[in-house]
């Protein structure tokens, strides 16, 4: 007759033997990184600084605690990666972001996926303030602290599909830009450091239906749309294609995922708009595929996409 004890027992070592197995996943995961965060210049963020209780609060996440599973458990790269960015940095009333992004596989293990995501947050504090301030006496203009004061940052994450999590942190790494560096980025067409938003391409673009958040956060709030929840957005109209990972490339090829994103960049107020990129469509009749963005403050905004001929 079987000890009273041993269901216990069996189920304390299957816990214990699942608990290794997730040490030694997370530590392979560790192991498997491919320096793309840790590239000259940046210096590594731990996770735990960057999930700390600051980032899991009720006020970005309302249902946290009400599941097993993190409430971001199923963000995409890019869009948790951003809300971890903002998180720690703090965020700015006038500010661009460039996002670039590449999910992508071994050729000899296609499951096994990971992702690459570079933020580049200009700010545009200052360039605003400039030029909302022409012609009107410097005893009449407002202060610099009013229009945002903080360095440009670069932030890389390596993510990967891990413990319950679609986009767990493998590595994380920051460095701080000049303006000398801003001066000289591209954002989809644009300079990255003026105030004119890039709107992307001419062509018969395709009003789509406005996305919900793929996850429970703070999507929306009185000073528009949050950054993340921009790119999640475009992800959704780009569709399958967004989920869908390429052989990865030695040496590297240009990332297959651009997004702008523009907060309050000029002209109108409370004004965030978007621009995303599909370079990679699987598809043999498209080649690219863009998406735009643009809402005021917290009301319903409008989303079109524009899907270019594959080149033959």
């Amino acid at each position: 007759m079987p000890h009273p004890q041993t269901p216990h027992k069996h189920g304390l070592a299957l816990a214990i033997l699942g608990g290794a197995l997730a040490l030694a996943s997370l530590t392979a995961c560790a192991a498997d990184t491919t320096g793309f965060a840790s590239a000259p210049g940046f210096t590594e963020v731990d996770d735990e600084r960057l999930t700390g209780e600051d980032y899991y609060s009720a006020e970005r996440f309302p249902s946290a605690g009400a599941s097993v599973f993190r409430p971001d458990a199923d963000l995409a790269a890019p869009v948790r990666a951003l809300l971890l960015m903002d998180a720690l940095e703090g965020g700015l009333p006038h500010a661009r972001y460039r996002v670039t992004y590449d999910l992508t596989s071994d050729a000899d293990d296609p499951d096994q996926t990971s992702a690459e995501v570079e933020i580049t947050r200009i700010n545009l504090g200052q360039t605003f303030r400039e030029d909302a301030m022409q012609g009107i006496p410097v005893e009449h203009q407002g202060p610099p602290e009013a229009f945002g004061i903080g360095p440009h940052v670069a932030w890389r994450f390596e993510m990967a599909p891990i413990q319950g999590m679609t986009s767990h942190v493998a590595e994380a790494g920051r460095r701080e830009l000049s303006d000398a560096e801003v001066a000289t980025l591209d954002c989809l067409g644009a300079p990255c450091a003026r105030l004119d938003s890039p709107t992307g391409p001419q062509g018969d673009w395709i009003e789509r239906e406005w996305p919900a958040p793929s996850a429970e956060y703070r999507a929306v709030t009185i000073d528009g749309p949050d950054p993340a929840y921009v790119v999640d957005q475009m992800l959704a109209v780009m569709g399958e294609d967004a989920q869908r990972g390429t052989i990865r490339e030695v040496p590297a090829r240009e990332p297959r995922f651009q997004f702008v994103v523009s907060v309050n960049a000029g002209g109108q107020d409370v004004l965030t708009t978007g621009l995303g990129r599909n370079s990679v469509v699987f598809d043999d009749a498209i080649g690219t595929v863009w998406v735009r963005t643009a809402q005021f403050s917290d009301q319903p905004g409008e989303i079109s996409e524009l899907m270019q001929p594959r080149s033959r």
